[in-house]
């Protein structure tokens, strides 16, 4: 029966059985199983970690065709949902749950912003002696979260103003004079979490403590034209970019560098679209370490879908039921590359599994990667993908009249 690549705990025994440190249960006469004892067990993991690393720097001239994936990104505009439920908090983290189907795996590292509104129990009161200002609202809106410095802004004048004392629900003291705002105007408080995983489409985990924030309240992920690309993706696209089928997007999308999209952007506040260009750079390291971003222009207007491929980053296996990145087919060269990398490292009983991996393994695994490749699609050799000159049929492809949304 076929199954799945081995996976990370699959690999840890593999090694630690060859190693004779695999543990068999109390009585010794159980299923190899990964070393009990930490230092151990962190050991094997480094070979095997180790061993994938070097298997896939072993690769052939045309690249290993399982470390060629095509990434499928939502590019998506400003989307707002309301919150099902208050979100739940567990340290460090909060769980946000919506309404809608809101969330996608490109929001990662943006803010997720709370909203919530009320309106003015009469006119603001000013004092001057102190220059401050006495708001009240019709409801309990300065409770859980809120605190002192948050801002509030009155919808009539789009005026804000910042928080410096907090006295019950629905009153507080703000730096300045706010008495021109009128009773009755809405007034509205925000607040931002950074989102840090998407669960699903309806669940997202933000940093911070969020449950103070209320059921029903309405959360907004504003569009930037920045999208957070796979965690795989590690800086370098190997082809051309397109819209996903059946999108019928009338116009192409192609790469560009990111000074010519933050020129384009440089003297634009709103122009929404299809998206004609994009760019990669590397995230900021404060929000999402070691990620990239793709950067488009214009920012769509709806959620579009485009597709491209590039090359699989790898760092390291964490969990037990990670798979490693070269699919089943090379199950057995990554074996032969573990024990190999512990064989480099010094492991004494491992003698000879270097040379298996080298003068067998190894080359039997660029033949089956050469296998792999399409049959009637010319060279398939890197020298236009080292050039980005790629041929791309829509560059004199008249396109005939298309509706677009």
């Amino acid at each position: 029966m076929a199954e799945d690549a081995l996976t990370f705990v699959n690999l840890q025994v593999h090694v630690a059985s060859q190693l004779g440190v695999a543990y068999y249960g109390a009585d010794g006469l159980g299923i190899a199983q990964e070393p009990s004892d930490s230092y151990t067990k962190q050991a094997v993991k480094d070979y095997v970690n180790g061993g994938i690393r070097m298997f896939l720097n072993d690769a052939p001239p045309e690249g290993w065709r399982c470390q060629q994936p095509t990434a499928e990104l939502v590019l998506w505009p400003t989307s707002s949902s309301t919150t099902n439920g208050a979100p739940s908090w567990a340290t460090p983290s909060s769980t946000v749950t919506v309404h809608a189907r809101t969330f996608h795996p490109s929001m990662l590292g943006h803010k997720l912003k709370f909203t919530v509104t009320s309106t003015a129990n009469g006119t603001p009161t000013y004092t001057a002696a102190n220059a401050t200002t006495v708001i009240v609202t019709d409801d309990a809106i300065f409770s859980g979260v809120f605190a002192v410095g948050q801002t509030i802004t009155f919808s009539a004048t789009s005026n804000s103003y910042t928080v410096n004392t907090i006295t019950n629900t629905t009153t507080v003291i703000v730096d300045g004079d706010a008495s021109g705002e009128a009773d009755g105007d809405t007034v509205t408080i925000t607040r931002d979490y950074v989102i840090t995983t998407v669960t699903s489409a309806l669940v997202v985990v933000v940093t911070g403590n969020a449950n103070g924030e209320g059921d029903d309240a309405t959360v907004t992920v504003t569009a930037d034209g920045n999208y957070t690309l796979p965690s795989t993706f590690g800086g370098e696209y190997l082809g051309p970019i397109g819209y996903a089928a059946g999108s019928n997007p009338g116009a192409s999308i192609a790469w560009r560098s990111e000074g010519m999209i933050r020129r384009l952007r440089e003297n634009v506040t709103s122009q929404t679209g299809y998206p004609s260009v994009a760019a990669i750079r590397k995230m900021d390291a404060t929000n999402v370490a070691r990620r990239w971003e793709m950067l488009v222009y214009p920012t769509p207007a709806a959620d579009r879908t485009v597709e491209f491929p590039y090359e699989l980053y790898f760092t390291a296996l964490s969990a037990d039921g990670d798979l490693h990145p070269a699919g089943a087919n090379y199950d057995e060269t990554i074996m032969a590359a573990c024990e190999a990398y512990a064989e480099l490292k010094g492991a004494d009983n491992m003698v000879g599994r270097t040379q298996y991996y080298r003068q067998f393994a190894l080359p039997a695994a660029h033949r089956r990667n050469q296998r792999s490749a399409p049959r009637n699609l010319g060279n398939m050799l890197t020298r236009q993908r080292r050039h980005r000159n790629w041929q791309d049929w829509r560059d004199g492809y008249n396109r005939p009249d298309v509706t677009t949304p």
